[in-house]
């Protein structure tokens, strides 16, 4: 009797605990929320800085947020791991996302969503992998999670 009491508790413990950890990712990512855009470049294959514009832009334009300029103004954390570099002679974009609390928690992660230039893309590999991550990571994904269908 106490061990199903036990389990009983602890089953109803995690469901509060996730169900929480789901409201709080819905709030995060609530559209006109404040969001602080956070790169992380790889030191040896770095996007260029014209291209981390167009990430920041459309990424935040996706979830229909307001950018700034400080952690401490936003209501999330948006964090993106960037790399590029040259494969079979095609540069080749890698973005992978997270949303974090304003504490730095870990909210949402996503796959890592990778991109070829080619010339059906204008060679614009970072572009592409921005339409692939906003379709595949935040529709696909993080908007239906949060609620946001």
């Amino acid at each position: 009797m106490k061990s199903f009491r036990f389990i009983l508790i602890a089953v109803l413990g995690l469901l509060g605990t996730n169900v929480l950890a789901q409201t709080t990712l819905q709030e995060a990512v609530a559209p006109g929320n404040k969001v602080y855009f956070q790169l992380v470049n790889d030191k040896d294959h770095p996007i260029p800085d014209d291209e981390i514009e167009d990430v920041t832009r459309e990424l935040v334009n996706a979830g229909q947020w307001v950018s700034v300029a400080t952690p401490e103004e936003a209501d999330f954390i948006l964090k993106v791991e960037a790399k590029k570099r040259v494969v079979v002679n095609s540069p080749r974009t890698w973005l992978t996302p997270y949303v974090l609390d304003k504490d730095g928690k870990e909210l949402w992660k996503s796959k890592t969503q990778q991109a070829d230039a080619t010339m059906f893309n204008g060679y614009r590999a970072t572009n592409t992998c921005i339409k692939k991550l906003i379709e595949k990571s935040f529709v696909a994904d993080l908007f239906k999670k949060a609620g946001r269908e």
